[in-house]
């Protein structure tokens, strides 16, 4: 047996050896996930700062291109065509 913590109500939950997957804590009924450690690979923990730099990249490509639209239309609207 192994024994881990709800990670909803941190009471102690004790599971079978060398079982694995969705469970529901007999304390609260929240439903948890037990993994294998061994299953657990690390291209999960190893792309996290590529993935991070992505997001950020887009993050910056909307923000530039949200700035070119406020631009654009403040500057049509001084255009002379547009002068009543």
């Amino acid at each position: 047996m192994v024994e881990i913590q709800c990670p909803h109500c941190d009471e102690n939950v004790e599971l079978e050896d060398d079982v694995f997957g969705l469970f529901d804590c007999p304390h609260c009924d929240e439903e948890f996930i037990w993994e294998d450690d061994e299953d657990v690979s690390n291209e999960h923990t190893t792309n996290l700062p590529v993935i991070n730099w992505v997001k950020i990249g887009i993050g910056l490509v909307g923000f530039v291109l949200l700035l070119s639209v406020i631009f654009f239309v403040w500057f049509i609207s001084l255009s002379p065509l547009n002068m009543s």
